[in-house]
């Protein structure tokens, strides 16, 4: 009879059972496997994504406290002023504390000066340069008339403007000096180095023609007692159609105005709240710094550029050049100097072909270019 093998009774030989440990079971992992499988069903379902017959889109229910005709609050809404409003409901916000009341009390701006300011930026804020004494008024206002008058002479009256309002915006800002002549002539006591190109280099020595004079002379008025030429924006720079300076890539341009494009600051340091400057109100000496004769002196090649050394020709009184006509007075309309005579002219070379004797004349319709308009 063969024995039968009791298999409840391990055998000594084998491993011992190993003890089960206190982790997660079979039954733990089925359920966070189940709920994640139903946590992407229904985010399916919610997004519809996924969609079997007999579901519909994902939707709930919130209840609401205001109904569709709400007596209370149809009248809040329609109360002709906070103070009605705060009678029905006394919770409701003060609206002054948003900043809301003063944007409401402004009227609406007109359609073309919104497209203005998409163009060109925010406009200065009006600002009324009055000089200290009568003394200051009247420097403030020659400098800006000379500034308008040399930069823009044959432009519009909106050319000039904007001049105007360059100058203005420049005594304004941090960067450049806070009276109306140092920033005109400012850099003038070198020659070539000046900021306006008309102090430094020898054009003050022609008499202003007077028409023009006094059409800069009203612009510039009007624009010390406060008128803003929102054209330009806050530009800062300007420079004729003509040329790109290298300075122009590092700006941002606002306009472009008669013969001149205009540019403004990048960043913050061209923004309105940039131009807080106080307005000194005490002008210095109207320039140029640099004597209009020594100007030209240095541009002929007679003179010796300030800080090399003295000038002899110029040494002692301030007398201009014997061929240079003297610079106006500040505010004095001159009459035209009459031209002095003309050295003897060396003798033109002579060729072996004829054609070559006419070299260097200029046809007689162009003979006058380049002299002023009198």
């Amino acid at each position: 009879m063969k024995p039968e093998l009791n298999l409840a009774v391990r055998p000594t030989w084998r491993d011992p059972a190993p003890a089960r440990t206190a982790g997660p079971g079979r039954d733990y992992w089925a359920v966070l496997v189940a709920v994640v499988v139903v946590a992407c069903l229904a985010l399916m379902l919610s997004t519809g994504q996924y969609r079997p017959r007999g579901f519909g889109p994902y939707s709930v229910t919130v209840p609401l406290s205001f109904k569709p005709y709400d007596p209370a609050r149809w009248a809040i809404m329609n109360s002709d002023s906070y103070e009605d409003a705060l009678k029905i409901d006394p919770t409701l916000p003060d609206p002054a504390s948003v900043g809301y009341a003063d944007a409401t009390a402004l009227p609406p701006a007109p359609p073309a000066q919104l497209q203005q300011e998409a163009l060109t930026g925010p406009a200065a804020t009006p600002y009324m340069f009055r000089g200290l004494t009568a003394l200051d008024r009247e420097r403030a206002h020659y400098c800006l008339t000379a500034a308008i008058y040399y930069e823009a002479a044959s432009e519009s009256d909106d050319g000039m403007r904007g001049v105007a309002q360059t100058v203005l915006n420049r005594v304004r800002h941090p960067s450049f000096p806070n009276t109306v002549c140092g920033v005109v002539f400012q850099g003038s006591e070198r020659a070539g180095v000046c900021q306006f190109t008309f102090s430094c280099d020898g054009a003050m020595a022609r008499a202003p023609s007077r028409p023009n004079w006094l059409r800069a002379s009203r612009i510039a008025a009007a624009a010390l007692n406060g008128h803003v030429f929102a054209g330009v924006g806050l530009a800062t720079h300007y420079h004729t159609t003509a040329i790109w300076p290298r300075w122009g890539k590092s700006l941002v341009m606002t306009n472009i105005v008669g013969a001149h494009i205009f540019h403004r600051w990048r960043g913050r340091w061209g923004m309105p709240d940039a131009f807080r400057s106080p307005y000194l109100g005490r002008e210095p000496v109207p320039g140029p710094y640099l004597p209009v004769a020594q100007q030209l002196a240095i541009l002929k090649g007679k003179g010796i550029a300030p800080g090399a050394g003295p000038v002899p020709a110029l040494a002692g009184a301030p007398a201009p050049l014997p061929d240079v006509a003297p610079a106006p007075m500040p505010g004095a309309m001159t009459a035209p100097q009459p031209a002095p005579p003309a050295p003897a002219a060396a003798p033109a070379p002579t060729y072996s072909d004829p054609r070559l004797n006419q070299s260097g004349q200029v046809r007689e319709e162009f003979r006058k270019s380049g002299e002023w308009i009198r």
